[in-house]
């Protein structure tokens, strides 16, 4: 760290997997791994080589996405296959990939900031936060953001409510649509709870955007008036290939709000196969509410989706969700599922 000066306002990390406290308040270290708690790094003068990081994840990471963008317009070089790095920043976004996290910084000499949920819960710096992300590190073609951030609900299965607080209005579309992008992906947790979703969903169609809701959409909340503004966007699977919209069912004894958000779906002509309706699993329910979920959402006519609460879950729980999740009931019982 003796190149670098730090600065008050910040990106990462967590006190738990310290072992000692340097003389700063801000400055947490284990061995050679240097956590910045609420810290922002000012640019030395001659160009920094920066090394980004992601451990976990299907889509493109967006904190790394705006700390390439940030990092860039300093004149720094950011990329994965930079070789010797002054900075390396590690993104995490599950916890029981934690440690495989902790030991990738272990095999640096540089400083190391590691975030993502898997890790702490520490934001982006607004200076970090709120820049267009450097969609090129991905090469992908449509953006992605955050209107909203955290939720108005305290499931005790989600962990919005803790990392992220408050539900508040977080940004507008502009500010993380590229301009040359037809497509992106919505990444809030709770878009529905937003007082601006109609001025959200006017701008989409303004823009005759194709969209992914990929987090889902809260059906507790759906009204006649929203389902109607729903259905005139272009609604998207997270491959942009296909109509879909992710709803969620997650607790059986939710079935009278959720069945009535769906009808409303219904009624305003989007399809039951555009819907795709995420089921937790292995969390207070039973493997027969799990099973009921399924039975009644097929009768639908919906797209069930298991998910398995942090993996866990027995054979059968696991075999259920492989079954439900590789559309195995469409050829096949679920005990003859192999």
């Amino acid at each position: 760290m003796n190149n670098l000066e730090i600065k008050k306002n910040s990106y990462a990390i967590n006190r738990s997997v310290c072992s000692s406290r340097s003389k700063s308040k801000n400055v947490f270290c284990t061995k050679r791994i240097i956590f910045v708690l609420f810290t922002e790094i000012k640019k030395p003068k001659n160009e920094m080589k920066i090394k980004l990081i992601q451990v976990d994840g299907k889509i493109p990471n967006l904190a790394l996405m705006k700390i390439a963008a940030y990092h860039k317009k300093q004149g720094d070089e950011v990329g994965f296959n930079i070789s010797d790095p002054d900075k390396v920043y590690i993104s995490c976004i599950f916890e029981w990939n934690r440690a495989k996290a902790l030991g990738i910084a272990k095999m640096f000499d540089c400083p190391v900031e590691i975030g993502g949920y898997g890790v702490n819960s520490a934001m982006l710096p607004d200076a970090i936060e709120h820049v267009m992300p450097d969609y090129s590190l991905y090469d992908i073609d449509y953006s992605m953001g955050y209107l909203t951030r955290g939720c108005i609900r305290k499931c005790p299965f989600c962990k919005v409510w803790k990392t992220e607080g408050y539900f508040r209005e977080h940004a507008q579309l502009n500010e993380f649509l590229h301009p040359d992008h037809d497509k992106v992906i919505i990444m809030d947790n709770n878009f529905l709870a937003s007082k601006k979703v109609f001025d959200h969903l006017s701008h989409i169609k303004k823009r005759n955007l194709k969209v992914c809701f990929t987090q889902g959409l809260d059906l507790r909340l759906m009204t006649p008036e929203i389902a109607k503004a729903l259905s005139g966007i272009d609604y998207r699977s997270l491959n942009f290939k296909v109509k879909r919209l992710y709803v969620a069912w997650d607790r059986v004894n939710e079935e009278d709000e959720i069945m009535s958000g769906l009808r409303m779906l219904f009624d305003v002509g989007i399809k039951p196969y555009h819907i795709m309706c995420y089921m937790l699993t292995c969390f207070n329910s039973t493997f027969e509410e799990d099973m009921y979920r399924f039975k009644k959402l097929r009768e639908m006519g919906v797209d069930p989706f298991v998910m398995r609460f942090n993996h866990k879950g027995t054979k059968r729980d696991i075999k259920f969700a492989r079954w439900v999740n590789r559309r195995g009931y469409k050829k096949v019982t679920f005990e003859n599922w192999k």
